[in-house]
């Protein structure tokens, strides 16, 4: 993402804020999936199990590629990770994947 964009306060706030809920509405190609899964990223590295993580998308082929990406940044912020308690987390959740509802 880049970040010259005239929403990325907007952008920040989805992923660093994760004591609130969030609708984001966006056109096709705008960012949505990305910032979801970055949230969702964050709220794993911050110990939320992914029974309590819940996303939610119109179609089921939207749904396999939140999924999809998830995992795939799971495994990748894994090996990123340098702090031992968050990389357990991040390895719990990509253990548990499967308990996330998507």
């Amino acid at each position: 993402m880049s970040k010259g964009l005239s929403d990325q306060k907007e952008r920040d706030k989805i992923v660093s804020v994760l004591d609130k809920n969030f609708l984001v509405e966006a056109g096709a190609g705008s960012g949505k999936t990305y910032s979801l899964v970055s949230r969702m990223i964050s709220l794993v590295k911050n110990g939320v199990s992914c029974e309590n993580i819940v996303a939610i998308t119109f179609t089921r082929k939207a749904a396999g590629e939140l999924r999809e990406r998830f995992q795939l940044e799971l495994e990748n912020a894994i090996c990123d990770e340098k702090d031992n308690n968050i990389r357990a987390n991040l390895l719990s959740g990509l253990m548990n994947l499967e308990s996330c509802f998507i």
